[in-house]
């Protein structure tokens, strides 16, 4: 029996024509879209959206290349270790005679794993032929039923010098369907290397449309982070650890009758620090006056900080009053600071 393993230029060989062929059909669509697009600009997005399938596809198949001729490989490996472990079943008989069956040929089901199975014919031409697995049982194919009703069909089978033509009539409903296969010989010339080189080595290592997207948007982004940088200058924010932000708060609390003053343990987020803070109002002054007062003076002297008042802000109750104070250290958020700054000195 035939050996099914080739060389290992084969299965490059094979990928590339498929290549090939598919990516010159969509090359001609493409190319016909572009006419049509020179001669009416409404046609724009079909033009682009066939480049963008030409692209895709000839990126596709690159990247996937080396994978789908190991896995071809490894099939057909496989299939000549089946043949070899498993000669053809003996004792093979016509159910209608008894008499011993003549091998015909193999073959494997399905695409990818199937088991291998044998057939055989009738030296006395009665029909069906058998069909058996590698270990001599019967193998049943299963019935082919009519797609509209669920019939069983009845095929026949008509061969030309060219074709192959295949009739499926359904006994229930009389739906008829006929398919017609190439038998004609063709002839096998070598890849085109200019086509190879096109088609196939000129998409290593590409991007696929949404890729190149994706890559001018993070490319936008960089510019407009570095527009931001020049135009919001975080360089210049008061840099204040938690002893600089207690010394730069609590003189002017207690010019402002805010005695007490304390932090509690800070929380350390990575991304940034808070901390909770507290304070009482020697004044007597109502709540809403005291919280007005304490809120002024920590926006005031933070201003330009990398400190913020966190939300809701200042809870009052008796003259107690407490908030939370958050700071930042990563350039994003300086830079935001920064551009709240400008666009609050700006008013």
């Amino acid at each position: 029996m035939e050996q099914y393993r080739k060389s290992d230029q084969y299965y490059i060989d094979e990928y590339d024509k498929k290549t090939i062929q598919e990516l010159k059909e969509l090359e001609k669509l493409m190319d016909e879209a572009e006419k049509q697009c020179q001669s009416n600009s409404d046609n724009l997005p079909d033009y682009l959206s066939k480049q963008i399938k030409y692209i895709d596809t000839g990126v596709s198949y690159a990247r996937n290349k080396n994978q789908s001729v190991r896995e071809n490989i490894a099939e057909d490996e496989r299939k000549d270790q089946l043949l070899q472990k498993n000669p053809i079943p003996e004792n093979v008989r016509c159910n209608t005679c008894n008499a011993l069956m003549d091998f015909k040929s193999h073959d494997f089901i399905g695409h990818r794993n199937g088991p291998l199975i044998y057939f055989f014919s009738c030296p006395n031409n009665h029909l069906p032929m058998k069909t058996v697995y590698a270990n001599g049982n019967p193998y049943l194919i299963p019935k082919a039923t009519c797609t509209y009703c669920g019939g069983e069909l009845v095929c026949k089978t008509r061969k030309t010098k060219m074709r192959l033509i295949l009739t499926d009539k359904c006994q229930q409903c009389g739906k008829t369907d006929s398919f017609k296969i190439n038998i004609a010989p063709k002839k096998i010339l070598p890849i085109d290397e200019n086509d190879r080189k096109k088609y196939c080595t000129d998409f290593i290592g590409r991007r696929t449309s949404y890729e190149d997207l994706k890559s001018l948007a993070a490319l936008g982004e960089l510019f407009d982070n570095q527009q931001e940088k020049d135009t919001y200058n975080f360089s210049q924010l008061k840099m204040l650890n938690i002893v600089q932000l207690e010394e730069t708060l609590v003189e002017k609390l207690k010019e402002e009758g805010l005695q007490k003053f304390q932090f509690e343990k800070p929380k350390d987020s990575n991304r940034f620090l808070t901390v909770n803070f507290s304070a009482v109002d020697n004044k007597n002054r109502e709540k809403t006056k005291s919280i007005k007062a304490l809120k002024k003076i920590i926006e005031t002297q933070l201003f330009h900080s990398n400190w913020r008042l966190m939300s809701p802000g200042i809870s009052y109750n008796l003259a107690f009053l407490s908030g939370q104070l958050k700071g930042y250290s990563l350039e994003e958020d300086l830079l935001k600071i920064a551009r709240e700054i400008h666009e609050k000195t700006l008013k």
